[in-house]
């Protein structure tokens, strides 16, 4: 049986946070990189703004447009990235101050 208009559309988005999540990780990698420890500020203030985006969503009746536990699922979706990104940034080996220069 074919899967519902639902859940290929469903299939399709997480998809889509998927590849979105992997692009972001990558250049918050090379930021980090060419900017070693400033990259935690920047995670701060995206955070707030995700958070703030998917809270006014559920607030504005967003969900009601949408399949039923979509909005939360993207909402865990973005949470995951954030969090690899995190702990990502903060597993990587600086370079200390003296090396630096």
């Amino acid at each position: 049986m074919p899967p519902t208009q639902s859940e290929t559309s469903e299939l399709s988005a997480s998809l889509a946070l998927d590849m979105v999540g992997r692009a972001y990780l990558a250049l918050a990698l090379l930021y980090e990189t060419a900017h070693p420890g400033e990259f935690e500020g920047i995670q701060q203030k995206i955070r707030a703004f995700v958070e703030d985006n998917f809270r006014i969503i559920q607030e504005t009746g967003g969900r009601e447009t949408l399949a039923a536990g979509t909005v939360e699922g993207a909402a865990h979706l973005v949470n995951s990235v954030l969090v690899e990104v995190e702990n990502k940034i903060a597993t990587m080996i600086r370079p200390s101050r003296y090396m630096q220069g």
